[in-house]
């Protein structure tokens, strides 16, 4: 797992709500709307004959629509799911509590090496940054030699 890989888990979590937000609002989307123009008469003598503007909604239309785009970025959802799983798998199988706690603070809770670093009790944010970085490089590493 990279550096790259792990970052790339907030952005992940984001696109996964916009996704399901979009899905959301396809509900109301005005996909399948219809006019036309019929010609008709008055009920009353002189019974003279007039134009008459039909508006609606081709439920079907609008619906098959929906439903394909809705397809579409369910699947993305789909990966960026399984995506996030992979990492939130490769953090839970850290062994030091320590490293997992930092990759926690960093990946799931979103903050800030300064954050984490006073939640972990030091002052300097190098700190988590370290403990992080020597992580990966030692992943890395042990990686290659494999």
């Amino acid at each position: 797992m990279t550096k790259e890989q792990l970052c790339e888990y907030r952005e992940l979590q984001k696109e996964i709500k916009r996704l399901q937000a979009r899905i959301e609002k396809l509900k109301d989307k005005n996909e399948g709307y219809a006019a036309d123009v019929v010609k008709g008469s008055s009920i009353e003598f002189p019974y003279t004959q007039h134009p008459i503007l039909v508006e609606g909604f081709d439920a079907e239309k609008k619906q098959a629509s929906i439903s394909r785009f809705k397809e579409i970025l369910s699947k993305r959802v789909s990966k960026s799911m399984d995506r996030s799983l992979e990492i939130a798998e490769f953090i839970c199988n850290i062994e030091s509590v320590k490293i997992r706690t930092i990759f926690e603070y960093r990946y799931y809770d979103l903050l800030t090496w300064q954050q984490i670093a006073f939640k972990m009790g030091a002052t300097s944010e190098a700190y988590p940054r370290n403990i992080h970085d020597k992580y990966l490089c030692e992943l890395r590493f042990t990686t290659k030699e494999s």
